[in-house]
């Protein structure tokens, strides 16, 4: 059996090894690819040395994503729920989830109770000394620096509290309306201007930087696509949904004081305030969220479903591990001298 295709897409995503060499010209409507082989191609490309840092599987998953996010000009949008499509998402998740069980180092869990847990993110997320990338930005980059870390961010930023918001109709009671608090904030209290995700591609405008999706998939490294697919993959499963609370609690946990070094750091570089704004906007209000997030949604969650508490611990953990190797990958590459990005040969 053969698959069918919708007109091209000009997004022209370069390819990265033999599943992504496949699902680029299938999704695009360039080629046809036989449903047996798409599943040998992804069960071939999980079996890598390693799923998180593997750019065919990242991008791969990356793609598989998009087509339900509609986030590249509706890439594939036919293909979101074809079994074939599904089953090669399914293996690439499952072997992307089980490196990360592999290699996440998960805190003791505490008693599941709303005080007992938020204690527990709030020590897990504790700012600690030393280097930081944030740091790094607000006292040594340079503007070139700077706009790397724009273009980094914007895979996730651009579509920023989507991938959380999948986790909304697989939560009830009190948990999910802690989820809905955050999630209006994200989105601008209905407000299109004050969305963070416009707040953002405002902040890419003013750099002079491409503000359409999708735009910067070439230049970002696995990790990269990585950190994103994490978030999907946790919101997107509903098994995974505890996973999914526990990483939105890490997340806004350690949002606010590195938001204020890079704007800082924005500014410091001759950038004006439409490029920070973004950034500003985040240091009050993940200062709130990180409360609701720890309290009322993770604490709530585990009290109300003690089963799901190693999830929301796992996924809190898991967000500090990743996002970690993808800042460490920006911080050690300017501090050798050398740029973030993928080089310019390897992306075309």
């Amino acid at each position: 059996m053969t698959l069918t295709h919708e007109p091209p897409t000009r997004l022209g995503i370069a390819v990265r090894g033999p599943l992504s060499a496949a699902l680029l010209p299938l999704f695009g409507g360039e080629a046809s690819v036989e449903l047996d082989e798409l599943a040998g191609l992804a069960e071939t490309v999980a079996s890598c040395d390693d799923a998180i840092f593997d750019d065919d599987l990242q991008l791969s998953l990356f793609l598989l994503y998009a087509i339900c996010y509609g986030s590249l000009d509706q890439l594939g949008a036919q293909w979101e729920w074809h079994p074939a499509v599904i089953g090669a998402r399914t293996t690439l998740e499952r072997a992307f989830e089980a490196a990360l069980r592999t290699r996440v180092e998960s805190p003791a869990a505490p008693e599941p109770h709303r005080e007992a847990v938020a204690a527990t993110l709030f020590e897990l997320t504790a700012p600690t000394p030393g280097p930081s990338l944030s740091r790094y930005v607000a006292r040594t980059a340079d503007r070139a620096q700077v706009l790397e870390l724009l273009m980094q961010r914007s895979i996730y930023t651009l579509r920023e509290a989507d991938a959380h918001s999948w986790t909304i109709p697989r939560l009830t009671g009190r948990a999910k309306a802690a989820l809905m608090e955050i999630q209006s904030d994200e989105y601008g209290g209905g407000s299109f201007t004050r969305m963070h995700q416009e707040l953002y591609a405002r902040a890419m405008r003013g750099a002079g930087l491409d503000d359409r999706y999708g735009a910067y998939v070439d230049e970002v490294p696995a990790i990269t696509l990585a950190s994103f697919n994490l978030m999907t993959m946790f919101g997107m499963n509903r098994r995974l949904r505890g996973a999914s609370v526990g990483h939105l609690a890490a997340f806004e946990m350690t949002s606010s004081i590195p938001c204020r070094f890079v704007a800082e750091g924005i500014r410091r570089v001759g950038f004006g305030d439409d490029v920070a704004d973004y950034y500003d906007e985040h240091v009050e209000a993940d200062a709130v969220h990180e409360q609701i997030a720890g309290r009322d949604l993770a604490g709530s969650l585990a009290e109300d479903e003690p089963e799901l508490l190693p999830d929301i611990l796992f996924g809190a953990a898991a967000c500090l591990t990743v996002d970690g190797w993808a800042s460490d990958h920006i911080l050690h590459s300017w501090e050798a001298g050398r740029s973030s990005l993928r080089p310019a040969e390897t992306t075309r």
